[in-house]
């Protein structure tokens, strides 16, 4: 036992060393500094903090992606926050150079936090889903009238004289309900002179709400052929609840999103196709308007980063 005491500070002193080691390793790897050829540690002049859902879809995983390479060709250092109120009220506190955020609801409260973060001078970028519209906040994201040509496009492979559609919004992707007139202009324009019945419903942000609406326009719809989802959660759910309806080849369904289990239901034919954004791009998008915002003082007050399809076979 005394031997014991006797090399308790040793052992203490070698725990607290390794602990150092690990601390001073994180701080090298973070992405708030860059390191020269000649190994000094330089601290990046611009400080970009982005707000974004805690999902596990891979487009907010390709927003960071596309932001962090960004950083690396720009004298600038990202952190990533989630979008929750406690995140959000911190925000015009946090000493930051620019701020990118997907706001994930139209609301009152959601427009308070940008107000708050422009008030405060720091540039603010909305990503995808504009819910302020102001001088001093930037848009970053994809044209809604687009991107309904691209769910018309697809739509426009169910060959009937008459189409019977119901375009499912949610809450969760504010930036679509908000401009669902676009939207559905773009899914007119592309159906040309076809006689479509167009009505809209819409989620909350629980995420198996969907299921819900599905339920109801199948048990109380004479005529429905095509429904439209503009989330790729409401996708998987809405398409599970037809499979389990045995309504698969009855009602279509237009995706949103490039998730893999989407995908999927392509290739097997249960879904005609998906539309989905490039979140890459969008990621590096804002990185390069924050930094032009901070060098220049002005930049452009609208990017339209494109819409894409993954169409299914053909009919």
């Amino acid at each position: 036992m005394n031997k014991i005491i006797r090399y308790l500070p040793i052992i203490a002193s070698a725990a607290f060393a390794v602990v150092l080691l690990l601390v001073i390793s994180i701080l090298i790897n973070s992405s708030f500094f860059k390191f020269e050829d000649d190994g000094k540690k330089e601290k990046r002049t611009f400080h970009y903090a982005f707000f974004l859902p805690e999902s596990d879809f891979s487009f907010f995983t390709e927003i960071k992606s596309g932001a962090l390479k960004a950083a690396e060709t720009m004298d600038c250092a990202i952190s990533f926050h989630p979008v929750d109120t406690e995140s959000l009220k911190s925000a015009p506190f946090i000493g930051v150079d620019g701020i990118g955020i997907y706001p994930t609801e139209k609301s009152e409260e959601m427009t308070d936090y940008l107000l708050q973060m422009a008030e405060a001078g720091i540039p603010v970028i909305q990503i995808e889903n504009e819910v302020l519209r102001d001088e001093s906040t930037f848009y970053i994201g994809t044209n809604n009238f687009e991107t309904g040509k691209a769910i018309g496009k697809l739509a426009a492979g169910v060959e009937f004289k008459e189409l019977y559609i119901a375009v499912i919004y949610s809450e969760k992707n504010p930036g679509l309900l908000a401009d669902r007139n676009l939207v559905e202009m773009g899914i007119r324009s592309q159906l040309g002179g076809r006689t479509v019945h167009l009505q809209n419903e819409k989620t909350s942000l629980n995420p198996l709400d969907a299921e819900r609406v599905i339920y109801r326009l199948m048990n109380q719809q004479k005529q429905l052929d095509i429904v439209v989802l503009t989330d790729p959660s409401d996708t998987l759910v809405s398409t599970q609840a037809i499979i389990d309806m045995n309504r698969v080849g009855n009602v279509y369904v237009v995706g949103f999103g490039d998730d893999r289990r989407i995908i999927d239901y392509i290739e097997k034919d249960i879904i005609i196709g998906t539309i989905f954004r490039n979140p890459e791009r969008i990621g590096f998008n804002a990185v390069m308007t924050l930094t032009e915002l901070n060098t220049k003082g002005y930049t452009s007050a609208y990017v339209d980063t494109g819409i894409n399809t993954i169409p299914g076979v053909e009919r």
